[in-house]
């Protein structure tokens, strides 16, 4: 007598409708920590038709990005590369 246990059902497949996202008329772009009220750094010009922000930081010393809010500070920017990334850039090939 074999009885076969059924540990995952088959499930009818369900087909997902994902809604296209739609582009914002009036847009300001923000930054958030956490669940902190997000902090308006950027906001495209009135009336112009909604164009893609582009941050662009140069490997340059002295060159970056900061945000701050009540306290904590979030900073992007480049330096010389070091040692342990090498080795993880090595790894990737």
């Amino acid at each position: 007598m074999t009885e076969q246990l059924e540990l995952f059902p088959q499930e009818e497949s369900q087909e997902v409708n994902i809604a296209e996202a739609q582009p914002i008329q009036d847009a300001e772009w923000c930054f958030q920590f956490f669940n902190n009220e997000p902090i308006v750094f950027a906001w495209q010009t009135e009336g112009e038709e909604s164009q893609p922000l582009i941050l662009q930081i140069q490997p340059k010393e002295g060159e970056g990005l900061t945000f701050r809010q009540n306290g904590m500070t979030f900073t992007i920017f480049p330096r010389p590369i070091t040692e342990e990334t090498k080795k993880l850039r090595q790894q990737e090939k």
